[in-house]
């Protein structure tokens, strides 16, 4: 199973988005892994989600899932989610030092491994970028109120 980002290891590109680049493993049994591309995008904008993009030809709408960044950085160290989105941090009991995710859709589901570093590293960047506690600040409130009583 492949375990290394990507050419790309990340980045901030000049929009303040930051990304990373991740070679990911979608399991198929416990000894059959497919390698995938996978995409992590944070945008400060909206502080509170993350979107995983993951390709097999490169086409990223292939699929995407937007959920909590605060999954993630839980699901680094225990279980965490209990919806559509599911995080099991690297097993040490099973010499396993991927994130597993469960990723549920209205077209099926995909268990992959997710390489911990980069993820770590990843998270990290967005913590600087949006520091725990500061996200309501990132948010235009005016302009969702605004749209809301527009509909």
């Amino acid at each position: 199973m492949s375990t290394q980002p990507l050419r790309d290891e990340g980045g901030r590109p000049p929009n303040g988005v930051i990304t990373v680049d991740l070679a990911v493993d979608l399991v198929i049994t416990s000894t059959e892994a497919v390698p995938l591309s996978a995409r992590l995008v944070y945008d400060p904008q909206s502080p509170f989600t993350a979107l995983l993009e993951v390709s097999s030809h490169g086409d990223w709408e292939n699929a995407q899932w937007t959920f909590a960044r605060d999954l993630l950085q839980t699901g680094l160290n225990k279980p965490s989610g209990d919806g559509d989105v599911r995080i099991w941090p690297p097993c040490r009991c099973s010499n396993r030092p991927e994130v597993r995710m469960l990723l549920r859709g209205t077209s099926g589901s995909a268990l992959l491994d997710v390489p911990s570093e980069p993820l770590r590293e990843w998270l990290v960047r967005t913590w600087e970028a949006v520091p725990p506690g500061e996200e309501n600040a990132r948010i235009d409130w005016d302009a969702i109120l605004s749209a809301l009583l527009s509909s």
